[in-house]
């Protein structure tokens, strides 16, 4: 499929996660959640690879999940 047609067809799925992830961050703020927290860090980790450009964004994703909270810092 083209690049433009997958972000077409993708459009509204795309933007219903991106709103879920921003909720569920928006609670974690409201709850009192802290800075230094390993699970906090793999989010922003995530966010910051999901901004950059070029393939294997789903991998490295998954590798920041999958090492210790040590290792992903």
């Amino acid at each position: 499929m083209p690049a433009a047609k997958v972000l077409d067809a993708y459009a509204l799925e795309v933007r219903c996660k991106l709103l879920e992830i921003a909720a569920i961050l928006d609670r974690y703020d409201r709850g009192g959640g802290s800075a230094g927290d390993p699970a906090l860090d793999r989010v922003r980790t995530s966010l910051q690879v999901l901004a950059s450009e070029g393939p294997g964004r789903a991998e490295k994703i998954a590798r920041v999940y999958s090492e210790t909270p040590k290792e992903a810092a």
